[in-house]
Parts: structure tokens; sequence; C-alpha cells
């Protein structure tokens, strides 16, 4: 098959994706909000807070589109509960875990801890947890790194800069009794040891990310050599949802500290050849399944044997 071909194709999965994605949440909001159409062109305008009504007739006031997303999410989640008033959700969990619940905090800016529960979303599903050390890059308020302990890992490092999502990440850890089990750093990961400038005010869920801002507070960069060599990693498991930083750090590790790890899971936000080519040519089987268009996914890279 041709590159252009190939490319084409690449162009209608993405297109394909894309729409797949918008008939998912309309028909989510469907099923969730009796008055889902006004739901729905007031959260395209953005006119906020909004009110919405559910289909056992309880109204809510909407006040962002996280929150709106948020009570979506949970329609088709029966095992979760959650309290509005504390933004903390409750999970009722299947025998695939240690433990039969879990509490969480920090919800409204972090709707993927939803997914990180949910028997369907299969992310983190094929990952061999039990009895690993999980180095968890972007690990923003601990969905992750509780998943990663509720599924048998033994130490499970979280990295996260930006304080906010970094408390409740604490405040999660020791809400579930992981305080010995999952070790919070607050940092950025980059190539190379610096200080970089963050807005310590942003509590968004989807910045964990290595933006470097005009002013705010100083924060400094930690490598994935340093982690390896501060915590004894060996044949570990390396977890990058970090909103860009997974092509620094990739891309300019040596294959040593590649092979430190036998998976490595990394959501990608701009494309994923390089990351391929890169993780092909230092020994690992790599496989990606595309989220909402060809920019934005998942890979999953195993070592060879």
């Amino acid at each position: 098959m041709s590159s252009n071909n190939i490319s084409i194709l690449a162009l209608i999965k993405g297109v394909y994706h894309t729409w797949k994605n918008k008939f998912m949440w309309f028909n989510l909001y469907r099923q969730t909000f009796k008055n889902y159409s006004s739901v729905i062109f007031n959260q395209t305008r953005m006119n906020f807070p909004l009110t919405a009504t559910l289909k056992n007739n309880q109204q809510l006031t909407l006040n962002s589109i996280d929150e709106t997303a948020l009570f979506a999410l949970l329609t088709n989640h029966k095992n979760m509960n959650y309290d509005k008033k504390n933004d903390m959700l409750t999970v009722s969990l299947s025998s695939k875990f240690i433990r039969s619940s879990v509490r969480l905090f920090g919800i409204i800016q972090n709707t993927d801890t939803i997914l990180a529960f949910s028997d369907n979303d299969g992310t983190y599903e094929n990952l061999p947890l039990k009895d690993k050390t999980i180095i968890d890059i972007g690990a923003c308020t601990g969905d992750t790194s509780i998943y990663f302990a509720l599924k048998g890992a033994k130490k499970i490092i979280a990295v996260e800069p930006f304080p906010n999502n970094f408390e409740i990440l604490k405040k999660n850890i020791t809400e579930n009794k992981f305080d010995e089990l999952i070790i919070p750093i607050l940092g950025a990961c980059g190539y190379s040891k610096k200080e970089i400038l963050i807005d310590p005010n942003l509590n968004d869920g989807m910045r964990s990310i290595l933006y470097e801002f005009s002013d705010g507070i100083k924060i400094s960069t930690i490598t994935l050599q340093d982690i390896i060599k501060d915590f004894d990693v060996s044949n570990a498991i390396l977890k990058l949802d970090c909103e860009g930083c997974e092509y620094e750090t990739i891309l300019n590790s040596s294959s040593e500290i590649l092979q430190t790890f036998t998976d490595i899971q990394i959501e990608y936000h701009n494309g994923y050849k390089n990351l391929e080519k890169k993780l092909l040519s230092v020994g690992f089987q790599v496989s990606h399944a595309v989220i909402d268009n060809m920019n934005r996914g998942h890979i999953h890279a195993k070592r060879k044997i």
C-alpha cells in the first residue's frame, strides 16, 4: 500500500473517530437529561450556570462543561455515587480489585476518574500490574495511581506538577490508606533538570502538562533517569499522560532507560508516529488505539523478551 493510501486511510479513521465521539456524547446527554437539547445548546454557547433536569426529575445547576459531562458519564455507571457538595465519588468495585470500594475527591477537574474505574474503558486493563512498580507521570488527582494500587501494584511513584492537583492527589492517597504504597512527587517530568514557571491556580485535570508560563511559581523538573536511580526501579511499568511531555520524555530517553520497563502506556496528544518509531527502535512491540482523532490516543509498548 502506498504512503498516500495510508495517509488517506488514517484521515478516514480520524474523521470516523471524531464523529463517533460526538455521537457518544450526544447519546449520553440524551440518556441523562430530560432537557438535553437545552443543555447542549447552552453548553455549546458557554452559557453557564445552566439548569439541567435529570431523568428522575432532579434539577441541577451546572457550572462548567466538566460538571455537565460528569453527570452524563455517571448515567452508565450504576456502581458510582457522586457527592456534589464534597466533589467526591464513591465507587463499588468488582472482584478484579483488591478492595470492594474506593472514595476519590477532585472529580470535577478530573472526570477521567470515572473512566479509570469503568469496566468498559479498558485503558489499563491489559497492563500486568500485580506486584509491579509503576511510574505514573501526570498523576493528576491520583485516579490512575490508586487504580494501579487497587490492582495489586507493589509501589507507585506518582509525579504531578500542578499544586492544586497535587494536594488532591495526597488527599486521595490518605483517604484510601495507600500512604505506604504510593509516593507522591511534586514536579514536572522532563529530559533535563531545570526550574520552570507554572500557574499555581490551574486545577484542570487536563493540566499535567509541561508548559512554561511567563509568570507564576517555580517548580523543578525531574528526569526519568533520576526516578529510576532514586527509587531503584527495574522491570517496571511506565504510564505517561502528561498532555505533551510524552514526546520530550520518550524521544530523548536512551535505550537503556526505556528498557527499564516491561510495559509503557502513553496517552499521546499530537500524533503517535515518532513515539512508535522510537519505541520500535529500542526493542518494544507497539499497539495503539485512536481516541477521537488522528492526533490523540493511546500507545501500549511491550518490551520484547
